[in-house]
């Protein structure tokens, strides 16, 4: 099985924020002043989700992203322990 992509995990990580919080992709983007057409790629895949979009809906959510650096062996380490 293969692991999800970074984009893939932060995708996820935004759809259920906005879940939990209650707000919908349409909601989302009448507050971000995007179109509901756009939100739905960026969430799917279709669009890119950059870290500033995703930064932005998450505020919405009450949440905040934050993105750490580590060094590609610490990351293989980790990938290959299986751990995050």
């Amino acid at each position: 099985m293969t692991q999800p992509t970074t984009t893939e995990t932060l995708r996820d990580l935004v759809r259920t924020a906005l879940h939990d919080k209650g707000i919908s992709q349409a909601e989302a983007a009448r507050q971000l002043g995007l179109s509901t057409k756009y939100m739905s790629q960026m969430l799917t895949g279709r669009a890119p989700l950059t870290l500033g979009w995703a930064e932005k809906i998450l505020a919405l959510c009450g949440k905040r992203l934050a993105v750490r650096a580590v060094s590609a062996r610490r990351s293989r380490r980790l990938a290959d322990e299986g751990t995050s």
